[in-house]
């Protein structure tokens, strides 16, 4: 029952991560290429998307991928902590600094997404979510055995 939750509690933080990721993409930080498929769908829908250059589009992908990082993992804490694992087992400092810490490991799949767009020419799309999978099941493990009681 608990990875329900967690898997529920993680697709409200997946979503909501995801939200702020293509709101920023499209209209903030330029990081859609017109091949993108979620560009396409926002062009299908009668709006534009601004072309931006393949070296923007790198550095843009890593400034929203921190804005997003702050905004989802804060979502999943208070969701982690109010119905999936019990606190306890460090003060609530330590909680949320490990809670964090272990998340930072994300920025080594937003690399590796990173590298999959840029040498093996994968759509942000593509790479975003193949990188939001690794996150899920590491932090999974991580939070139930080291950050709660479990």
């Amino acid at each position: 029952m608990q990875f329900v939750k967690y898997v529920f509690c993680g697709g409200i933080s997946v979503f909501v991560d995801q939200a702020v990721f293509y709101l920023l993409a499209w209209l903030a930080f330029p990081a859609l290429r017109l091949s993108d498929p979620v560009a396409r769908l926002i062009v299908s829908l009668g709006f534009s998307v601004q072309d931006v250059s393949f070296e923007q589009l790198k550095v843009n992908y890593w400034i929203i991928k921190v804005f997003c990082f702050i905004i989802s993992n804060s979502v999943v804490y208070l969701l982690n902590v109010l119905f999936v694992f019990r606190g306890g087992r460090h003060k609530r400092p330590v909680e949320v600094a490990m809670f964090f810490g272990f998340s930072l490991f994300q920025f080594f799949y937003i690399w590796l997404g990173s590298l999959l767009i840029d040498r093996f020419g994968w759509e942000v799309t593509y790479a975003n979510l193949s990188m939001l999978v690794l996150g899920i099941a590491t932090n999974y493990v991580a939070r139930k055995k080291i950050v709660f009681k479990g």
